[in-house]
């Protein structure tokens, strides 16, 4: 049987900067929870999944009425697996037990800020494209990726990427508008994960991107993160 969209919320355990970082709570609410809540308040999607490795963070998922479909097996939960490899494994089993999902997106809970509105917006942007893929994305402004420099062994810098003009780089108003991936959300065709090889972000050759306003691409990786959760909450 096909269905339309399956949403999965990853929560691995092993957090090597934060221990535990996804039971970090905002308004007594923990990350887990709070992405799990938006997913189903949204009403868009078939089913809500929270893939984990830990007990402690599936009884979390269950009581804020999500499912689980077992824990993650240790060797796609030590950091290094890509999140579209966890996914295909994923798919694949729930192939295995008669439901197939046409379309799957991941809601990082390390991106507690981000709004319904946006997943709306996300949905319908990627219906109404017929994309293969939308991820959200932020507007860079701290610096521009042609300014971006590497270092050699001897430690001499240069571009990391040679611009073709320098005039492309001054006045700084010159500079095009760069993005990047908040990693809040990644919506795409199920079919781009089942054929994923390890090349990328498996949006497809149709992807677009919907922009989000700063609070909502805040990520929480590291420890000096925290504080914009006292913030914003």
């Amino acid at each position: 049987m096909s269905k339309k969209i399956l949403a999965v919320i990853p929560a691995r355990s092993g957090s090597q900067s934060i221990k535990n970082k996804n039971l970090i709570k905002i308004n007594k609410k923990t990350l887990i929870n709070i992405a799990v809540t938006k997913a189903i308040k949204s009403n868009l999607f078939s089913k809500v999944l929270v893939s984990t490795d830990s007990e402690i963070y599936a009884k979390e998922a269950r009581n804020a009425g999500a499912d689980i479909l077992e824990l993650r097996p240790k060797n796609l939960s030590d950091g290094k697996t890509t999140l579209a490899i966890v996914l295909k494994d994923l798919l694949l089993k729930l192939i295995s037990n008669g439901e197939y999902y046409e379309n799957i997106i991941s809601l990082q809970p390390t991106s507690p800020f981000l709004s319904i509105k946006s997943l709306e917006k996300s949905v319908k942007l990627f219906f109404d494209k017929n994309a293969s893929g939308v991820a959200t994305i932020s507007k860079i402004n701290d610096f521009h990726p042609l300014t971006a420099q590497k270092i050699d062994k001897k430690g001499r810098i240069s571009f990391l990427t040679k611009p073709k003009k320098i005039k492309e780089l001054f006045p700084r108003q010159n500079r095009p508008n760069s993005y990047k991936f908040t990693g809040g959300l990644y919506l795409r065709k199920s079919k781009n994960i089942l054929n994923y090889k390890d090349d990328g972000w498996a949006l497809g050759k149709k992807s677009y991107g919907v922009i989000v306003p700063h609070k909502e691409a805040i990520d929480i990786n590291y420890p000096e993160d925290l504080h914009m959760l006292n913030y914003y909450k």
